[in-house]
């Protein structure tokens, strides 16, 4: 069944504290993405934003009801990913950290990358999680899809893939990876969901993602893209917008509607019509 997308998206800024419904909640850090999901005061943070982002990531859980974050998940260690680890090692100490393990160089730029992955090599609540692996939690599943593997140290191509089930709904968060991920998970299709009730698209809806075949495979109810207002690279890409434009996929964009609120728990949505 598709949950209403009309009903489902409720573009907030106000605190719903105390809300025992499963919500996946795409914060507005500008520059950047912070995933989080939830169940009552309890969550999972899917990357941090950037680093002068953090104050508001924290504020943001603590107006939401979050009380205990169950697991920090860096999708990859890319500074708009990323770089508020410290802040919310600090603010969070006993949390498991969860990321994909890839090797970084000495070389790597920029520095804050390498700053991240050297404190993630002394943290003793880190685990590295690959394609197959999956996290039980308040009856949701969180299954990884990518990657299983690295040929190269191509930060965005590694990305970790989520996909969350919960009773019959499914969201596929797709951190930075790109076109080459989505054919390759096209090409697995026992791995990649049909018909998704969301979809959080990869690299902020950068011209590199967004396969038509990739995106008629998923058929999703709701497109999301998180990026900042007047992007320099030009994000989100106008040809991507046109193509979810034409296969009618509504889309929702932190840049133009601020923080984007699914709810994916409550039983009197119903299903409409695409478009509407």
């Amino acid at each position: 069944m598709r949950i209403c997308t009309l009903g489902l998206i409720l573009l907030v800024l106000t605190s719903l504290a105390g809300a025992e419904e499963a919500r996946l909640v795409t914060l507005d850090v500008g520059e950047g993405q912070a995933i989080l999901i939830q169940r009552g005061g309890q969550g999972i943070l899917i990357d941090t934003g950037h680093v002068g982002k953090t104050r508001l990531v924290l504020d943001r859980l603590a107006a939401l009801g979050v009380r205990q974050l169950d697991y920090l998940v860096l999708t990859h260690l890319h500074p708009d990913h990323a770089s508020g680890y410290f802040r919310l090692r600090e603010a969070w100490p006993n949390t498991p950290v969860l990321f994909n393990g890839q090797p970084i160089s000495g070389l790597v730029q920029p520095d804050v990358t390498r700053w991240v992955y050297e404190a993630l090599m002394t943290d003793p609540l880190v685990r590295v999680i690959r394609a197959g692996e999956t996290i039980q939690w308040h009856g949701m599943q969180l299954e990884v899809l990518w990657p299983d593997g690295f040929d190269n140290r191509n930060l965005n191509r590694h990305s970790l893939v989520i996909r969350l089930d919960y009773q019959d709904h499914t969201v596929l968060i797709m951190g930075d990876a790109d076109k080459h991920v989505e054919q390759t998970l096209l090409n697995q299709r026992d791995k990649l969901p049909s018909n998704v009730d969301a979809l959080v698209m990869g690299h902020h809806g950068a011209s590199d993602v967004g396969d038509e075949l990739f995106l008629r495979r998923l058929n999703p109810g709701l497109a999301i893209i998180s990026v900042n207002a007047g992007n320099l690279r030009g994000y989100p890409d106008p040809a991507l917008l046109q193509r979810l434009a034409d296969l009618g996929i509504n889309l929702r964009r932190t840049d133009v509607d601020g923080e984007i609120i699914v709810n994916l728990s409550d039983p009197a949505k119903r299903t409409l019509p695409r478009g509407e």
